[in-house]
């Protein structure tokens, strides 16, 4: 069982307009789906942990009758609520907060986190979520939609981009050495098996996405490893050879992509018996 790895707390400063806008939604179907198997009552709560600019609370809100969006980042959760506020969605609570750390009044009917639980200290929260969830209900981690990840040339070409350019703006270290080889050796579905969840399985859902330079770089700029506190003064410089290097590949203009997006589904015991209480009170 491999330590999870340790990344700093103030990655994603700055990055809220670029998430909210460049980040593609999940796919309408995923959410179905959720809905469908867990299944999602209509008379229960949300929790949306790491939750960004609201990627998941938005939509699921109309399911829910009430959704705590939780994230550590300030400017985030500011982001979210002054969104709320605008569309006149007004059963979100937003809250500053870890995931190991916050203390939301319990109890939920599903509890998730969007493209984060692999940053997390993934045993502890998943204690934490379990004593957090009413009996039967469930965590979903969900994730996807990378454009980098894939075979095509114009994704490789991404790739080599960003590679060069956290190495010239000396951001390397903003990934940590050795996580994917860490979440391989300790997969989810064992971090959870261990805090007491039924483990139900991965669903996948695949999907056309289409880009052009503009929202490449906006989704670059949402990333955690080369956004533009990361670049600094070198956004103006990178943004320039993002486009010489990655134009030739786009196809009027755009660049398409099969882009996956995956949910992880577990579920508290619906009879919770003293063995787990005890495991997730330890």
């Amino acid at each position: 069982m491999s330590p999870d790895p340790q990344y700093r707390a103030d990655l994603f400063r700055g990055t809220a307009p670029y998430y909210d806008r460049y980040r593609p939604p999940y796919p309408a179907e995923l959410w179905a789906d959720l809905r469908r198997r867990l299944p999602v009552t209509g008379s229960g709560r949300l929790l949306d942990l790491a939750c960004g600019t609201g990627q998941i609370a938005f939509p699921l809100a109309a399911y829910f009758t009430e959704v705590v969006a939780v994230d550590q980042e300030p400017d985030s959760v500011e982001y979210g609520r002054t969104k709320a506020a605008t569309a006149g969605v007004d059963n979100i609570t937003w809250v500053t907060g870890s995931a190991e750390t916050v203390e939301p009044d319990g109890p939920f009917e599903l509890i998730a986190v969007g493209n984060a639980f692999h940053r997390l200290k993934r045993s502890a929260v998943a204690a934490r979520m379990m004593s957090w969830l009413r009996p039967g209900g469930g965590v979903a981690l969900v994730w996807g939609g990378g454009p980098w990840i894939g075979p095509l040339p114009w994704q490789k070409a991404m790739g080599e981009v960003c590679a060069d350019w956290m190495a010239r703006a000396d951001a390397t270290d903003r990934v940590p050495a050795g996580w994917e080889r860490a979440m391989d050796e300790d997969p989810h579905d064992e971090v959870l098996a261990r805090a007491g969840f039924e483990y139900l399985g991965r669903f996948d859902f695949e999907r056309e996405d289409a880009w052009t330079v503009e929202t490449l770089v906006g989704f670059t700029y949402s990333t955690s490893f080369l956004n533009r506190q990361a670049l600094g003064d070198k956004a103006r410089d990178f943004e320039a050879d993002f486009a010489r290097r990655l134009g030739p590949y786009a196809d009027g203009g755009t660049f398409r992509n099969r882009a996956v997006y995956i949910y992880e589904l577990a579920r508290s015991p619906i009879d919770r018996s003293p063995t787990i209480a005890a495991h997730v009170g330890a």
